[in-house]
């Protein structure tokens, strides 16, 4: 009896809590931001007459394409000259750079880039901005004196970070679609190594004696630590549960590095979001002198998440560590002798624990949270001799600058006139945004990543029952290939949506349901790096994929026929043995393969997991011949 009238005590207790956190708006009972409504922030206030209210969506205004359309900047990253009075802005979606006078706090000019630039850095001297193109495959060079564009370096695929070495002669490049880090001569351009690492790397840093690189693998849980003179991987350091791991900064002594990331808990039936249960979100803390040390702390709090962690910059004296929280629209602020302290004091035998402490920082007082200024904050960068953090924000089109030791927004600097929404930005803008999710533990892209793709893990979502978890699709195919989910249980995009919505914690709402739709019903593709390589091989590639009757199902344009077939590949755990077929658009990108995730590669569909034939008759084909039809298959 007392076991029995203790649960529900601790039941009637958990009630009374999530019942405060929907009436009063965050867990220590202040007003929570309305960020979409009027310009001003509105304020709900535990004693206002309307004490249930969801915050109302961005304003949006749909434009036709007979009218112009706005050109959102989107920053990315800024940096710093090294007199500190100019900040050099990475704009995504303008292709463009804008100059910034760091005194006056004005755009002053912008400087086009090729398309999709994700990062960049600057040469010793401040003469030369190396900026990525994650859409040419290579880095500009921008004269910033001039301000012109003068030539581009080839890298990988999809370059996305890119840092300048300690003495300035080299160029570490993290090339998130070919897997790779390149490393390159900064004065002839010419590519010194190609090393493997993990996979989809984003960014990478070098410690302060140039001894070192830590890439941060975004899709790999992991990091790649790596010895830029010989461009060898010294250790792969795994992070735990670590998921989509973004920026990562280096302690001024060389010792500590910290790596920003999703702490996703696949492994588990998501059945709750509250309290971390399914995501979480903060740092690891790496001793880069011992091998394999992590410690994962949670900026999260008991009923609050702080959702999508990117950008990480640490104080030049090593006090303070700033993350910028993407899917919250705020920064954390660190005391970094404390959460070192914390880390090794844990460390081994805490870790597993300290990953789903949601309450240790702030009970402890090692991090806060502050707005960052504007929505969807990014890269970061702290100006010293200002002693402020300068904010991107993504979908503000802003800098923000915030004093760095109390947090306080100092000034919002535009970066182009004032625009409204159309229906797909506020589409976009919702997707990367914690506000669609019960308590702020994740958003859309927790699962999709910012551009709509996938983690590559497996989720047991209980929408075709428990115990059968499903390879995460990307959602670029959704809006013609349906139904929706391996299953097929989604009938269509918009049902699939709705669905989402409500596994989130919310019901569908128009405010969300129209530009969420709008925004994954018109995804732009990356363009495919594979096309127009290797022609002879693509084009034997294409004439064995239509021998080995693969076109029956996989035809064009979406190469998927939107049916389910039952090709034997069900495994025990599996409630159901027919599955839909995948369309293999972007299929270059999309590893793991097959319901669940099993092939690793393209190829492993057809030699080890194609019983009786039935997945392409490859029977009697070479190894040539299939590395030929995955050429094929890989410019899809």
């Amino acid at each position: 009896m007392k076991s029995f009238a203790l649960r529900t005590l601790l039941g009637f207790t958990v009630v009374a809590w999530t019942l405060l956190i929907v009436i009063s708006g965050s867990p220590d009972g202040q007003p929570s931001r309305d960020y979409f409504g009027d310009n001003e922030p509105v304020l709900i206030s535990p004693d206002s007459p309307a004490l249930i209210r969801r915050p109302a969506a961005p304003e949006a205004t749909v434009i036709t394409e007979a009218e112009s359309k706005p050109v959102y900047r989107s920053p990315m990253h800024v940096c710093f000259s090294p007199d500190g009075r100019r900040a050099y802005v990475v704009n995504q979606t303008s292709d463009s750079v804008s100059v910034l006078d760091a005194r006056a706090l004005k755009v002053v000019d912008e400087i086009p880039v090729p398309p999709q630039p994700a990062h960049a850095a600057l040469s010793l001297d401040g003469r030369t901005l190396y900026v990525t193109s994650l859409y040419a495959n290579a880095l500009a060079v921008l004269d910033v004196e001039r301000r012109r564009h003068m030539r581009k370096i080839e890298t990988g695929y999809g370059p996305y970070g890119v840092t300048v070495s300690a003495d300035g002669k080299k160029l570490y490049v993290a090339n998130s679609l070919s897997d790779t880090l390149s490393i390159i001569d900064a004065k002839t351009g010419e590519t010194v190594f190609e090393t493997p690492v993990g996979r989809n790397p984003r960014y990478v840093a070098e410690t302060p004696d140039g001894a070192r690189l830590v890439v941060t693998n975004g899709l790999s849980r992991d990091v790649s630590l790596v010895d830029p003179a010989s461009g060898q991987v010294l250790e792969t350091r795994k992070l735990g549960e670590g998921a989509l791991p973004r920026q990562v900064a280096c302690s001024r002594s060389g010792k500590w590095s910290f790596v920003v990331h999703l702490v996703s808990r696949d492994l588990a039936i998501p059945t709750q979001l509250e309290r971390g249960f399914t995501h979480s979100n903060g740092f690891s803390v790496l001793d880069l002198e011992t091998s394999g040390f992590f410690v994962t702390l949670l900026l999260d709090h008991l009923l609050d998440g702080a959702s999508n962690p990117w950008g990480a910059v640490v104080s030049s004296d090593d006090k303070r560590l700033y993350v910028s929280l993407a899917g919250v629209h705020e920064v954390a602020i660190v005391d970094l002798k404390k959460a070192v302290s914390l880390a090794k004091e844990s460390y081994p035998e805490e870790v597993a624990r300290l990953a789903r402490d949601v309450e240790i920082l702030l009970l402890r007082n090692i991090a806060r949270r502050v707005d960052a200024g504007g929505l969807g904050p990014r890269g970061i960068a702290l100006h010293e001799e200002r002693n402020e953090l300068w904010v991107c924000n993504y979908f503000s089109d802003t800098v923000s600058l915030l004093d760095a030791s109390t947090g306080a927004v100092r000034e919002v600097v535009r970066l182009g006139p004032p625009q409204e929404m159309t229906l797909r930005r506020k589409g976009e803008l919702l997707f990367n945004d914690a506000i669609v999710t019960f308590q702020r533990w994740a958003s859309c892209a927790s699962c999709h990543q910012e551009d709509a793709t996938m983690d590559a893990f497996n989720w047991d979502l209980l929408n075709d029952g428990a115990g059968n978890p499903k390879n995460v699709k990307s959602l670029r195919d959704i809006h013609d290939t349906p139904p929706a989910m391996w299953s097929g249980v989604r009938k269509d995009m918009e049902v699939a949506v709705a669905a989402g919505q409500r596994f989130m914690g919310f019901l569908p709402d128009p405010e969300y349901h129209e530009p969420l739709l709008a925004y994954i019903g018109s995804l732009r593709r990356m363009p495919n790096p594979h096309r127009g390589k290797n022609t002879e091989a693509v084009e034997r590639g294409e004439r064995l994929y239509r021998q080995a009757r693969c076109d029956v199902c996989h035809m064009a344009p979406s190469y998927s026929d939107n049916r389910k077939h039952d090709l034997g590949l069900a495994a025990e755990i599996d409630l159901r043995s027919r599955f839909d077929t995948p369309a293999l658009r972007d299929c270059y990108r999309t590893a793991p393969y097959l319901h669940d995730g099993r092939a690793k590669t393209l190829k492993e569909i057809f030699t080890d997991h194609n019983p009786n034939g039935t997945h392409g008759l490859v029977r009697g084909f070479s190894e040539e011949d299939l590395d030929d039809m995955v050429a094929y298959l890989r410019t899809l």
